[in-house]
């Protein structure tokens, strides 16, 4: 049965306006940091490859392919300066998306609105140690996201020993980096929206495998907000708003879902219309994702997802009903 959290749980030091919602501030990104570092900690030291394994691109895909080394190195390659620590580095390779895009995402039949289908595709990166990063094909593409990542294969010139390497040349640190890049499996989101005829002020439902938590309207105006300044390209041409709500991490927070990265979340709006965004486009990589309540001084009918930064406004859902989310492929 859907159900609603119980946000007075959570603490001590009140939230102006309602004292029920306590200590959020805090805690909230105190697990945020603690899933960051977790990963960050699995990393095993380097060693060079005596059988070289291939890299298979599967998962939900038309043309499933593996590459060798050499066959990776015949692609077209492109160059990033990428920081590590107090240096950089210059690393060559391939680009995630290409090599996901030259796989052909299968979309099945099924789907109730293709527009920007591509911004439901994820793409789960797994190499040495079990390392597992998934990232939103929308992230990475320059129409959208315009954040790409990197299978490198040589840094400052030379091959890198522990290749194909994950690197992500935008990000503020190497968290989302992976060495060892033995498999890129490709998921869809592929669910339906819980209602498409809502009124206004219905509730977000928020789906993560069996447990379903119904967040209404009033919980949602309960959380603490930010105000966010964005602008993208729209069919019209640039659009600037002021977006005021809580940022997405902490609504996923409330629901039970802990951000790693590994984790996904797909936006539904009542039309069926989804795009999805992972919890390392704001932890590491400087982009802010919000539920909007009011644009532009404005309640609205129902949430927006807003993706701070992203060119174009196609990852911007309007009209949210339901907040999908997994580890690993999206489905």
């Amino acid at each position: 049965m859907a159900r609603e959290p119980r946000p007075k749980r959570l603490g001590a030091t009140s939230v102006q306006g309602d004292p029920g919602l306590t200590r959020a501030r805090h805690s909230i990104p105190v697990l945020i940091t603690a899933s960051a570092l977790a990963l960050a900690s699995a990393t095993l030291p380097a060693y060079a490859r005596e059988n070289e394994r291939g890299l298979a691109i599967d998962g939900a895909v038309s043309t499933p392919t593996s590459y060798s080394t050499a066959q990776l190195a015949a692609l077209p390659q492109t160059t990033a300066t990428v920081t590590l620590g107090n240096h950089q580095v210059t690393d060559t390779g391939v680009l995630l998306e290409s090599l996901v895009t030259a796989a052909n995402p299968a979309y099945p039949a099924s789907l109730l609105n293709t527009k920007n289908e591509l911004l439901r595709v994820t793409a789960t990166v797994r190499g040495r140690g079990n390392q597992e990063v998934t990232f939103a094909i929308g992230e990475l593409d320059s129409n959208f996201g315009n954040h790409p990542a990197l299978l490198a294969l040589t840094q400052n010139g030379r091959p890198i020993d522990d290749g194909p390497q994950l690197v992500v040349p935008g990000d503020r640190g190497p968290l989302r980096s992976v060495s060892d890049v033995s498999e890129v499996s490709v998921g869809i989101a592929t669910a339906a929206a819980t209602n498409t005829t809502p009124s206004a002020g219905s509730p977000v439902m928020v789906i993560n495998g069996n447990r379903t938590v119904t967040l209404s309207s009033a919980f949602l105006n309960r959380l603490p907000k930010e105000t966010l300044d964005v602008s993208f390209i729209g069919p019209g041409g640039t659009q600037s708003h002021t977006e005021v709500g809580p940022p997405l991490l902490e609504v996923g927070l409330f629901a039970g879902i802990l951000p790693t990265f590994n984790t996904w979340i797909a936006a539904v709006g009542s039309d069926n219309y989804v795009a999805t965004v992972t919890p390392g486009e704001q932890l590491v990589g400087g982009r802010q994702l919000q539920v909007s309540l009011v644009e532009d001084g404005v309640t609205l009918a129902q949430p927006r997802l807003v993706t701070d930064g992203d060119v174009k406004g196609g990852r911007y859902v309007s009209g949210v009903v339901n907040l999908y989310a997994g580890s690993g492929p999206a489905r």
